[in-house]
């Protein structure tokens, strides 16, 4: 690996939650391809950055963020990049697959493109050792670049794109709060192909805690709007991704 230009520049954000953000660096550190950099931008009280920095893998790089919120944490670490290729994990999803940066890589050699890959959502509750898997179900939905003007319907920590992107589009749009992820999606596809990288892979953590957010709060509705004024894309209700598609 060049330390230089890794093939992949993973970009993970994280808040108050290290033990998960641990799980996350493992299994990224499990990986048959090992030519990345995990980039941990802290957005809390800086015990994210302490638990990436205890792992002692020179390939993972943390620090604080110099800006506010999620959305900011993300774009921090987008500078920093040094990938040929970004892939979003949030800190409380990880990869099942061991091969999954392999899949990736693959389905984007012949160019550039929106490549994402399935996965489940994992029902979760605290244990005395962590958290416990309680149940997950396939999170499978049929997904084109037209079927993404209507639904949301990628887990984050199962995209990935080339980092060139970055210098035609700009980095994510920090005005649209919640639905960043779900901008950038159409901003891409509006110019690139939208590929599926074959096989589950993502386990998207679904706890209490995260489960309950309510789509009808009010930085909701207001970032929605935003997208859909930004985008053409009319009247859109606001949902969680297990609405979006029940499995």
């Amino acid at each position: 690996m060049s330390a230089e230009s890794p093939t992949f520049s993973v970009v993970t954000p994280t808040h108050l939650r290290p033990e998960l953000l641990a799980r996350a660096i493992h299994s990224v550190r499990q990986q048959s391809l090992a030519d990345w950099e995990l980039l941990v931008i802290d957005d809390g009280d800086g015990s994210g950055m302490a638990a990436a920095l205890a792992v002692g893998d020179a390939r993972v790089r943390a620090f604080r963020n110099p800006g506010r919120g999620q959305v900011a944490a993300r774009n921090a670490g987008l500078r920093a990049a040094r990938g040929r290729l970004i892939h979003l994990l949030d800190d409380d999803d990880r990869w099942e697959d061991d091969t999954h940066l392999e899949a990736v890589a693959a389905v984007l050699e012949p160019g550039a493109a929106l490549a994402y890959r399935p996965g489940w959502l994992v029902e979760e509750q605290p244990a005395a050792d962590g958290w416990r898997e309680v149940r997950r179900r396939p999170f499978d939905p049929p997904t084109t670049a037209e079927s993404l003007r209507h639904d949301n319907t990628l887990l984050v920590s199962g995209v990935a794109y080339p980092a060139a992107l970055h210098a035609d589009l700009g980095l994510f749009d920090e005005d649209i709060g919640h639905y960043w992820d779900w901008d950038w999606w159409l901003r891409v596809t509006a110019r690139h192909p939208l590929r599926r990288v074959p096989g589950p892979a993502v386990l998207m953590s679904w706890r209490g805690s995260n489960a309950s957010s309510d789509p009808t709060a009010p930085t909701r509705v207001r970032d929605l709007r935003r997208l859909c004024d930004k985008h053409g894309l009319g009247e859109i209700e606001s949902k969680n991704h297990d609405t979006v598609w029940p499995g």
